[in-house]
């Protein structure tokens, strides 16, 4: 295997001086750069992390670390939204030479001391952070280390921290103006986990919505979800045991709604006639469930691209320059789980 020593003896330079060059260091003349860059491409190096380490003290890896918020005895199910943003991060990470680690923690004493590992054993560069929380104690932390690290959602009590976000809020606004739209007025809302910051968020949109469109919020048709498809299916049954059903039933996420279709059609409901359902994400899948998913699509590929390409100027110290703080908005699209109330 070609070593730095071996470009060094090619380039008739000294290994530091190929260090220099490999990590772009001015102080290396022009017609030096040359010459070692072609004895590079001659031998086909590729320097390793840990040699590329020694001169710059990184490791050349990002972390993603996903929190459980309400751990269970059951096995965790996967999160296609999930999978669909470390997608759209790794693929930005591809062409630099960075490496993608990924952990899912239990909340509580277990998250902190990973991430004290993390940071304090340097074992990543920078971290992206997702499902954040009201005084959420990562972000306090990373903070007090002063350590690299962006949010995928809005923190916007501390307006030092780089996130990016999807307007949640306007995202419910389209399903609940859609839903009116086609006649519906007993709206059910399925939400996510109260602990998460965007659960509030959302819920401003919503009640600002059915305000907008002048319907009542019926509070024994809100209810609160976990993201799981089982947490979806619970809520429907539920719903639809009520005295007064709903018409139609706007839950937080994709999973939530396979749920929640689930229940319905196991009553012998039709979705999209008997009984509406909107989703939120988009993911794959929900263009092949039966019937196709209304659902609020956010570009989870694309954003998870934006972050890897924040967190990097975080971590090069251009953040100064780059903006720090998106908005992204949502768009709905509808298929065929939603339909005119009989």
């Amino acid at each position: 295997m070609t070593t730095i020593r071996d470009v060094a003896k090619l380039a008739r330079v000294s290994v530091g001086t190929v260090s220099n060059v490999l990590n772009s260091s001015p102080l290396v003349r022009s017609e030096t750069r040359e010459r070692v860059l072609a004895a590079i491409d001659s031998l086909n190096y590729h320097p390793t992390a840990a040699a590329r380490s020694l001169n710059t003290q990184l490791t050349y890896t990002i972390g993603m670390v996903r929190t459980e918020l309400r751990p269970s005895t059951l096995q965790s199910e996967s999160d296609p939204f999930i999978l669909d943003l470390i997608d759209g991060v790794s693929t930005a990470a591809i062409g630099t030479g960075i490496g993608l680690t990924f952990w899912t923690i239990p909340v509580g004493t277990q998250e902190i001391d990973l991430y004290e590992r993390l940071v304090l054993g340097r074992q990543v560069d920078g971290l992206i952070l997702f499902a954040v929380r009201d005084n959420d104690p990562r972000i306090e932390f990373l903070k007090t280390q002063r350590f690299p690290f962006v949010v995928f959602g809005r923190y916007e009590r501390d307006d030092t921290i780089h996130w990016i976000d999807v307007d949640g809020a306007h995202g419910i606004t389209l399903a609940v103006n859609h839903l009116a739209d086609l006649g519906h007025t007993r709206i059910a809302y399925l939400s996510p986990p109260r602990e998460q910051h965007l659960a509030h968020l959302r819920w401003q949109g919503f009640e600002a919505a059915m305000a907008e469109v002048g319907l009542q919020i019926d509070p024994a048709l809100t209810l609160e979800g976990d993201f799981t498809e089982h947490s979806g299916q619970l809520g429907m049954h539920y719903l639809l045991d009520y005295s007064q059903p709903p018409t139609a039933i706007i839950c937080n996420n994709d999973r939530m709604a396979f749920g929640a279709m689930r229940a319905a059609q196991a009553r012998g409901l039709k979705v999209g006639r008997d009984v509406s359902v909107v989703g939120f994400d988009d993911i794959p899948l929900s263009r092949y469930w039966h019937p196709p998913l209304t659902t609020i699509s956010q570009p989870t590929r694309e954003i998870g691209a934006l972050l890897f390409g924040l967190l990097q100027s975080v971590i090069a110290g251009e953040d100064a320059e780059t903006e720090t703080r998106q908005l992204i908005k949502p768009e709905l699209h509808v298929r065929s789980s939603t339909g005119k109330p009989v």
